[in-house]
């Protein structure tokens, strides 16, 4: 019977690649069954490993038109290697280990028995030093040139303006400066609960070394009912439903480029990146989250190092220096003295919306309740946000039945062109055929309405006022495709690269038919109707491939 190795992998390990190549490690070390045999297996599969992390660097690099970095794939291939380690603790611990395979070793719970692949599956110390110590001289530097908030009203007011976006990407940025959470935590893992006016219970902390973290209070830089709110509206948006079943190494590749690019666009204005650093990040809005937080709500008595600890959920002083990037100052860059809104801590709580429970008696059949209870098909953790999604399907359903979202087979058909019969004709009708046609020409002959040209004919032409016809059709073959795919993952998404794609047009011709009424009729609606999030059609190639018109 196989071992299901990938139980012990999933838990420890988030990059795919290392995942695969974990599991077939650990298959192979099933097989050896002395110290030296462990030994020699463990050495060369070291290698092994080392060599692939030279190799994703120099893709990498090539990708990114960088020159290879040495320090890159050590600190890559450590962190790496700290995971895999944690693979063959949770493997090892369902094994029975005896003398032959196994070494004790003291640590903090007392004495254990561990597998002896634990004593050659690691990097010495000075495998990683060079960029160890380089990083500490950075950041020993920043600390020395500590950047300046001096516009608090105004970071809070973007902050305000993000959680109202449509935008997801917006809505992430917002929501990460609001409360100091890492990207993955928003996109997937984050519960809120509130506690008081600017305050949250939170839970589903990443990065805790192996441990099940209790939840905790952390401060919200603006009411806690708004940040509530917003991550209840993040969660329900199609593109985030999505991402449900990516494990959060995808997510994060996935997503975060673009959230950084809102980031930038939208706080660039506000503040600097630290020192030494070329522009901001997920990780600089957690740092002047920190700066920010100190100012606003640590009491005059207690030490900002352990305010931070405590409020974004650090288990060491050293990981909460960190985030020392910023402080809050005026605009002559002197320091403005913390705890400016302590007394407003205790304030009356605004409540969110999303948690209002209406209290009414409401009779549902046993199968009414399984729907609701179904998280499955409603993804969210509790029975107030599943009935809000409930609330939105119906009303994409109503929308449907009165004919605003039309649901239709459409058929591209292609206009006959008439055919031009030619009759013998004497020679002077020939003259005077040939004086009709040359007074015709002088008279102007009006342009051909877009909407009557063939396929052919449209698709040929660079006339002004075709593109827009183009688009509608590019848009009616694309649904009329869908209508045919027997599996959701075979639709394409209707989205602006598709459609340059498909009709060769600019992108402001696109963009600005997707922004028009019918656009949205046409083209936002129906991604909603049929969920098609916006990374559906990530990694299919090309839709011209398999849509095929015009």
């Amino acid at each position: 019977m196989t071992t299901p190795y990938n139980k012990f992998v999933e838990k420890n390990i988030r990059t795919a690649w290392v995942k695969t190549w974990t599991v077939e490690f650990l298959k192979g070390l099933e097989n050896q069954a002395t110290k030296p045999e462990i030994e020699r297996y463990c050495q060369t599969k070291l290698q092994e490993f080392s060599d692939i992390c030279k190799i994703k660097a120099e893709e990498r690099a090539k990708e990114d038109r960088n020159h290879v970095n040495e320090h890159s794939w050590k600190q890559s291939s450590t962190s790496y290697m700290s995971g895999i380690r944690k693979a063959i603790i949770a493997w090892s611990q369902n094994k029975t280990l005896d003398d032959s395979i196994n070494y004790l070793q003291e640590t903090k719970d007392g004495v254990v028995v561990q597998h002896l692949a634990l004593l050659y599956m690691k990097y010495t110390y000075t495998h990683n030093q060079p960029n160890t110590e380089a990083k500490q001289a950075k950041k020993d530097e920043q600390r020395r040139n500590l950047e300046s908030i001096n516009c608090v009203d105004e970071y809070q007011t973007k902050i305000d303006e993000l959680l109202t976006s449509t935008d997801h990407r917006e809505l992430v940025a917002g929501l990460i400066a609001a409360t100091g959470r890492r990207p993955s935590e928003i996109y997937r893992t984050a519960e809120f609960k509130q506690v008081g006016q600017f305050e949250v219970m939170f839970s589903g902390q990443l990065k805790t070394r192996g441990e099940e973290r209790e939840p905790y209070p952390t401060y919200t830089l603006v009411e806690s009912a708004k940040v509530i709110d917003s991550l209840a509206r993040l969660r329900r948006m199609p593109e985030i439903k999505a991402i449900k079943k990516l494990t959060l190494a995808e997510i994060d590749s996935g997503k975060n480029n673009k959230m950084n690019a809102a980031i930038k666009q939208h706080f660039t204005p506000l503040i600097n990146p630290p020192h030494g650093e070329a522009e901001l990040s997920a990780k600089n809005l957690r740092a002047s989250y920190a700066a920010i937080a100190i100012y606003l709500f640590c009491p005059h008595a207690m030490s900002t190092n352990l305010f931070i600890k405590e409020r974004l959920g650090h288990t060491s002083d050293a990981t909460a220096t960190a985030y020392e990037d910023y402080q809050v100052t005026d605009h002559q860059e002197k320091p403005l003295t913390r705890g400016a809104w302590v007394q407003r801590i205790g304030e009356e709580m605004n409540k969110p919306m999303e948690a209002q429970i209406v209290n009414m008696q409401m009779r549902a059949t046993a199968a009414t309740r399984a729907v609701i209870d179904d998280q499955e098909f409603l993804p969210f953790g509790d029975r107030v946000s599943r009935l809000e999604e409930l609330v939105r399907l119906a009303k994409i359903g109503k929308q449907f039945e009165e004919g605003k979202l039309v649901k239709e087979v459409v058929t591209v058909v292609e206009k006959p062109v008439e055919k031009i019969v030619e009759v013998p004709v004497t020679t002077t009708e020939t003259t005077t055929k040939q004086t009709e046609v040359q007074t015709s020409a002088k008279t102007k002959q009006p342009k051909k309405d877009p909407s009557e040209m063939t396929n052919e004919e449209l698709f040929g032409s660079h006339a002004p006022n075709t593109g827009e016809e183009k688009i509608r059709r590019a848009v009616q073959a694309i649904k009329v495709y869908n209508e045919r795919q027997a599996s959701f993952k075979d639709m394409w998404a209707i989205n602006s690269s598709v459609l340059k794609e498909l009709t060769n047009c600019r992108t402001a011709v696109v963009e600005k038919y997707l922004k028009s009424p019918e656009g949205l009729h046409q083209v936002i609606n129906y991604n909603l109707e049929k969920q098609l999030g916006y990374q559906h059609n990530r990694g299919r190639g090309k839709a011209s491939d398999f849509i095929k018109f015009g």
